[in-house]
C-alpha cells in the first residue's frame, strides 16, 4: 500500500509508528524536508521514546541509579563514576541480539519487549540489547542461541544504561519500549522463553526451546 492509500501524508505524519516503519520512511523520505521524513528519524534517534516524567530532573549517575532502582532493575553507578549499569542478577538478564535479528524480532511481534538500541546507522556488527527475566540453560539451547551470535547476560554481568538528555553522560543508547510514558512504573519483563523462540522464528532456525526440568531445552523441528 502506498503512501497516498494512508490516512497520512509528508506534511501529516502519523503520531507513532514502529522501528520498522521509521526505517522505511527515512530511506523513502530522507531526501526531501518533510514532516514524516523528520518523524522518523526522531524514531530512529530515539528521541520519540518518551521519557520519565521526572527525567528532567535527573541530573547525575545517582539520581538515574536511583530512579532505575525504584523501577525495577538493579543498578550500579559505572566505576569511573560517569554512568549507570544494569547489574544482572537471578531476576533479569539482557540477550545482546544482532541488529538485524533484533529489529526484525521486535517489529514482526506484539510483546513489547525492552530494547536497548543504538542510534543509526545500522552497522551489521552492531548489536542491541533486549532485557527479560533470567532463567537456565541447557548447554544445547546456550549454543543454539550462540549460533546466532546472541550473548547472554549471566548474573554480575553488567550492561551501560541510556542517562538521558539532562546529564549529557552517554553517546546515543536509547529505548525501544521502556522507559516511555506508555509503560509506566517497572518494566514489563517477557518470559526468556518467549523472547528466545521469537529471536528463533525471526531466524528461521529450524528449532526453538522448551521448559524441562527447570531449564530450558532444545526442540528441533522437522
Amino acid at each position: 500500500m502506498g503512501l497516498e492509500d494512508e490516512e497520512f501524508d509528508c506534511d501529516l505524519p502519523p503520531m507513532a509508528f514502529s522501528p520498522n516503519d521509521a526505517r522505511r520512511y527515512w530511506f523513502e523520505h530522507r531526501h526531501h524536508d518533510c514532516g514524516l521524513g523528520a518523524a522518523a528519524w526522531e524514531v530512529l534517534a530515539g528521541s520519540r521514546g518518551l521519557p520519565w516524567p521526572d527525567a528532567h530532573e535527573l541530573r547525575n549517575p545517582r539520581d538515574w541509579t536511583n530512579a532505575y532502582r525504584h523501577r525495577g532493575l538493579p543498578t550500579e553507578i559505572t566505576a569511573d563514576g560517569a554512568g549507570v549499569e544494569l547489574v544482572c542478577d537471578d531476576t533479569v538478564t539482557a540477550l545482546l541480539v544482532p541488529a538485524g535479528l533484533a529489529a526484525a524480532t521486535y517489529d514482526g511481534n506484539a510483546l513489547a519487549v525492552p530494547t536497548l538500541a543504538t542510534a543509526p546507522p545500522y552497522v551489521p556488527l552492531h548489536r542491541w540489547a533486549m532485557l527479560t527475566r533470567s532463567v537456565s540453560l541447557s548447554d544445547d539451547a546456550a549454543g543454539v542461541l550462540t549460533d546466532l551470535h546472541v550473548t547472554v547476560l549471566v548474573p554480575g554481568d553488567r550492561l551501560r544504561l541510556p542517562t538521558g538528555p539532562g546529564t549529557c553522560l552517554d553517546p546515543p543508547h536509547y529505548w525501544h519500549e521502556w522507559p516511555s510514558r506508555s509503560h509506566p512504573g517497572k518494566p514489563y519483563l517477557v518470559l526468556f522463553l518467549q523472547l528466545a523462540n521469537m529471536l528463533l522464528t525471526s531466524s528461521r532456525a529450524g528449532c526453538s526451546l522448551a521448559s524441562a526440568n527447570g531449564r530450558l531445552e532444545v526442540l528441533r523441528h522437522r
